[in-house]
């Protein structure tokens, strides 16, 4: 039986705005109990591949303490866990600091582990892919590495920026971003299955051609060279790239038919628990259509909205189109709309907030407003 590990790859350029201030995008609150690592993590767990490093970027903070001791995620710890690998050489060094030189600096998770294949996805697309059938589709080919796709019909207003495929006959023949200017496109789900021995010599040939290129990169750069076998996913995914696309993601999880193509009952996504109590709707309380995590007390009417663990909405406030974050607090008679307020923040004084679908307002962590 081949062994297999994974890598969840941290170095992109997503950037949430205030979001991302102080976490990076995998440790970002998602639906109320998440966090956006999950879903990989989850996937990998699920896959039955239970040797994972993940690539620290930048801001490890609030992830080491999202991790804790990684058990929540059901790996088997005797097969390995997960690893938490930092490039602490290059983390103040923006050019320096990408995912070629954090495997490099990190190279003994490979040598300890001695894997056939390895499994490199990030965490800011969503999917819920199950990456053993990528493997056996990527043995099956004889190719020495994979790049998988998927075929999307509204790519002229998801995945801007992001690269799209050409395939022919199961080969990748091209690497180019999506402009938005079409609206079929075989997008890139950044997730690639290599031969251990071939991700070893593309590291190597990235740092002949640029100390600064990191795996898109070289892989775009070297795609003549090299035969790259392409695996079209069918499934669930979705993009967080921005903090307007964030709030569009989290919001359209609130609608059944897609949810459900996420949380399903043979495929389940982990996550840490918290000890806390369940939410507590009070006399006030009209709620509708809503993620609404444990802890919560919930006086006001609450209509298409994601609330965390342990907010507090006053009576007669009324929250619509928005998140909430873990400890914030909506005093009574606020009216909040189209908005993400971040953790611990409290709107007391402003007692109307509003954005739009297209441009939501943010509420900084701990603000009082």
């Amino acid at each position: 039986m081949a062994k297999v590990v994974g890598l969840i790859n941290l170095h992109s350029d997503v950037d949430l705005k205030g979001l991302t201030e102080r976490r990076p995008v995998a440790s970002v609150s998602f639906l109320g109990r998440y966090g956006v690592i999950d879903f990989a993590l989850s996937n990998f767990s699920n896959s039955g591949i239970d040797n994972v490093g993940i690539l620290i970027k930048e801001k490890p903070r609030s992830l080491l303490k999202h991790m804790s001791n990684g058990n929540a995620w059901n790996f088997n710890s005797k097969r390995g866990g997960i690893s938490l690998l930092y490039d602490e050489k290059y983390a103040n060094n923006n050019m320096y600091n990408h995912d070629i030189n954090n495997i490099i600096e990190n190279i003994a998770f490979l040598e300890k582990a001695k894997p056939d294949y390895v499994v490199i996805a990030p965490a800011h697309i969503i999917t819920t892919m199950d990456y053993s059938e990528v493997v056996a589709a990527h043995q099956k080919s004889g190719a020495q590495i994979t790049m998988v796709y998927k075929k999307i019909k509204d790519a002229d207003k998801k995945f801007i920026g992001a690269d799209y495929l050409k395939v022919k006959d199961g080969v990748v023949t091209g690497i180019e971003p999506n402009k938005g200017n079409a609206k079929n496109r075989d997008i890139s789900l950044e997730t690639y299955v290599f031969n251990t021995d071939a991700l070893l010599k593309t590291i190597k040939e990235a740092q002949n051609v640029s100390a600064f290129f990191n795996l898109k990169d070289i892989l775009k750069y070297a795609l003549d060279e090299k035969k790259i076998h392409a695996y079209q996913f069918k499934g669930f995914a979705d993009i967080i790239d921005s903090f307007e696309s964030y709030f569009r993601v989290s919001l359209d999880f609130l609608h059944l038919e897609v949810s459900t193509q996420v949380f399903k009952t043979n495929w389940p996504i982990y996550t840490n628990t918290n000890d806390t109590p369940p939410t507590k709707y009070l006399k006030d309380a009209v709620v509708t259509n809503s993620f609404v995590a444990n802890g919560a007390i919930i006086d006001g009417t609450v209509d298409d909205c994601v609330i965390g663990r342990d907010v507090k909405i006053g009576k007669g406030a009324v929250v619509k189109n928005s998140i909430i974050f873990t400890g914030a607090e909506v005093k009574p008679g606020a009216v909040i709309e189209n908005a993400v307020i971040d953790k611990d923040a409290l709107v007391q004084k402003f007692k109307e907030l509003k954005g739009t679908p297209e441009a939501p307002l943010y509420v900084k962590e701990g603000d009082k407003v």
